[in-house]
């Protein structure tokens, strides 16, 4: 696993056990805490994701997003 892929699962899991705890009768201190930790997760993540150093092969003006498929529609004619 790359470090991209590694900050975004644990940010994730991090995230879902927050999300958990939230909603359940946990005390306030942990559910604050937890925030905190995600809060700086989440800066973590972002900052492995743009200091990626595998560039995408994909443009912004052939593709909307990097993981999809989907063309953009650009009006010109094929």
């Amino acid at each position: 696993m790359n470090r991209a892929t590694t900050a975004i699962s644990w940010t994730t899991g991090i995230l879902l056990i927050y999300v958990v705890f939230a909603s359940l009768p946990v005390p306030f201190t942990l559910v604050f805490g937890l925030f905190l930790i995600v809060s700086g997760l989440f800066v973590w993540m972002v900052i492995t994701i743009l200091k990626d150093p595998h560039p995408s092969s994909r443009t912004f003006d052939e593709y909307f997003y990097e993981d999809s498929d989907v063309r953009r529609n650009t009006g010109r004619q094929a």
